[in-house]
């Protein structure tokens, strides 16, 4: 096994007194390799180490779903309940079972972005503040159990139920039930971010290759939020491996795909996704918060798990996991796509009519294509453009009037867009509108749109007679604003 290879690979990404990263590499529930290169605080040049600890973001999830599971097995509650059950206060319309909020096919609506209309500040967020602001929803964004829409919400609510129903924070009771018994000290869900962790990495962004501090500022956890090092998580790929201390039972309940109402089994199961690297089966989870990205990735078939934790978010943690994967297995890098020539869409702007996304094709040549605000596509000789840089697992199909656009890692079914028309000169016509969910107003007025207590974009003309506003995308029917993107779809104001 080239463990050198591994090493030399880390230490080739970072320079010397800028953030950086650790990686490990485990079999059987021991690290064979940890490796670390950069600094953990650029301040005081501390370099990283296999003990210096990191959020690992969205990676979290796998270990709030097992709480759950083990309440679950405990009797104490079902999968199948609905979330009201236990967190009665949410006001939702329909039912979201406990297993549809664990494998994002309840249709709630992202968090973030609705804490960023109503005006709610990241910093001093905690599970209480933010419930009384889910509270007020009432619409989910489809038909629950029917589709497939990452909702780190649901992660959220799973961490109140826990606290409901097995009597204790979501950190107190992992570390009771989880990682005391893997003797995993170091790992710890931070359900208050001003206190200080010893040997916790700072978190960093970059502009123009100059560090910038960029830490966890909520205190929410759940869907993210778990401390930890490359060193403390060898037990739990030993977990992952074949159930050990445990149970079985858990490690096979976590890896059960979901399933829609349809009959259509997604590569989504609890806090995991199913995929291949290097044609060989695998499963892991990626995360990435302000300062901070992740990936935890097992091969069963080799006994073999990787993790990268980083604070910074320049290197791209799940492709690093590819590229050490094949090398430990020794197989070659990532070939890339035969290129080819294909035919040119016809049409430069297309919409997605579920959920009100559009794209619109800024360049585009037989070999080639830009997206305005995606990136670049190369033609290949598999009928299909495929994405460049950090789209790379992205991929498109134009087929007459209808354009697809599907991943190789994402859960949700690809995308179909149809031909949109183009953006109008219009400004967007003042007015005003108030959200009953969330009890905010948004107004208009010169072409900016305002909402809740802070929130304030200028909104151009979109393709398909709406209107874009960051990451929102607004329409006007019969006098009401519809607001979708960033998690939301059609989201009313009256």
């Amino acid at each position: 096994m080239e463990l050198q290879l591994v090493e030399r690979e880390v230490f080739s990404l970072v320079d010397l007194g800028t953030p950086g990263l650790a990686a490990g590499v485990y079999s059987g529930g021991d690290a064979l390799l940890t490796t670390a290169a950069g600094t953990a605080c650029v301040e005081f040049g501390v370099p990283i180490d296999a003990d210096t600890r990191f959020d690992i973001a969205s990676a979290s999830k796998q270990f709030t779903a097992a709480c759950v599971l083990l309440l679950a097995r405990d009797g104490r509650l079902s999968l199948d309940d609905d979330v009201r059950t236990h967190v009665p206060e949410l006001n939702l319309a329909v039912p979201v079972t406990l297993r549809q909020c664990l494998q994002h096919t309840g249709g709630l609506p992202e968090w973030y972005a609705v804490v960023a209309l109503t005006g709610h500040p990241l910093e001093g967020m905690n599970e209480q503040r933010l419930l009384e602001v889910l509270a007020g929803l009432r619409t989910t964004t489809f038909a629950p159990g029917t589709d497939f829409s990452y909702s780190n919400t649901g992660y959220v609510l799973s961490a109140v139920v826990v606290r409901r129903v097995g009597g204790q924070s979501l950190a107190a009771f992992a570390r009771e039930r989880l990682f005391a018994p893997l003797d995993m000290d170091d790992s710890v869900f931070r359900d208050d971010a001003s206190l200080p962790l010893p040997r916790l990495a700072y978190g960093y962004a970059n502009e123009e290759g100059v560090p910038l501090r960029a830490d966890t500022q909520e205190s929410v956890v759940g869907a993210g939020g778990l401390v930890s090092s490359v060193r403390d998580l060898a037990p739990w790929f030993g977990f992952l491996a074949d159930g050990r201390v445990l149970g079985t039972d858990l490690r096979d309940a976590l890896l059960e795909r979901a399933v829609l109402a349809d009959g259509t089994v997604l590569p989504y199961a609890f806090g995991v996704y199913h995929h291949e690297v290097a044609g060989r089966p695998a499963f892991g989870h990626a995360g990435g918060v302000p300062g901070y990205l992740s990936d935890l990735l097992y091969l069963p078939s080799e006994g073999l798990g990787l993790a990268v934790l980083s604070n910074q978010r320049v290197i791209d943690p799940l492709a690093l996991n590819d590229r050490l994967a094949r090398l430990l297995l020794g197989e070659p890098p990532a070939s890339g796509r035969e290129p080819a020539r294909l035919p040119v869409p016809r049409h430069a702007h297309w919409y997605d009519p579920v959920s009100d996304a559009t794209l619109t094709v800024e360049t585009a040549t037989g070999e080639g294509l830009t997206l305005k605000d995606v990136g670049e596509f190369r033609a290949a000789a598999d009928g299909r453009w495929h994405g460049q840089g950090q789209q790379d697992r992205e991929w498109l199909e134009f087929s007459g009037d209808s354009l697809v656009l599907g991943s190789i890692m994402a859960a949700h079914r690809p995308v179909t867009f149809h031909p949109a028309k183009p953006p109008s000169e219009e400004q967007m016509p003042d007015g005003a509108w108030f959200s009953e969910e969330l009890g905010v107003r948004a107004s208009v007025r010169d072409g900016v749109l305002r909402v809740g207590r802070t929130l304030e974009l200028p909104a151009s003309p979109a393709p398909e007679g709406m209107w874009e506003a960051g990451p929102f995308m607004l329409r006007l029917v019969e006098g009401e604003l519809l607001v979708s993107g960033g998690g939301l779809r059609g989201l009313r104001f009256s």
